[in-house]
């Protein structure tokens, strides 16, 4: 039993960072669906001028970190 679970353990970790990897990928797209829907929503209230407007004003896109999975696969390597 202990030779199939060493013999196990790269292919799983590798499943495990394809997954978290996934997750990644989806909260990328889903932060620029959200931005997106953010920046239409803002032209339809305000108007494209006022939007456009601020989007050329230094200083007033704020990015914001958000913390996600960790890659636990990699680290376990």
């Amino acid at each position: 039993m202990e030779q199939q679970a060493q013999k196990a353990l790269p292919e799983l970790r590798l499943e495990l960072f394809q997954a978290e990897q996934r997750i990644l990928d989806a909260q990328v797209h889903a932060d620029y669906y959200r931005a997106r829907l953010a920046f239409c929503e803002s032209v339809l209230k305000n108007g494209i001028e006022q939007v456009s407007d601020r989007r050329k004003e230094p200083g007033t896109a704020v990015a914001t970190l958000r913390g996600g999975p960790k890659l636990t696969a990699a680290q376990s390597a």
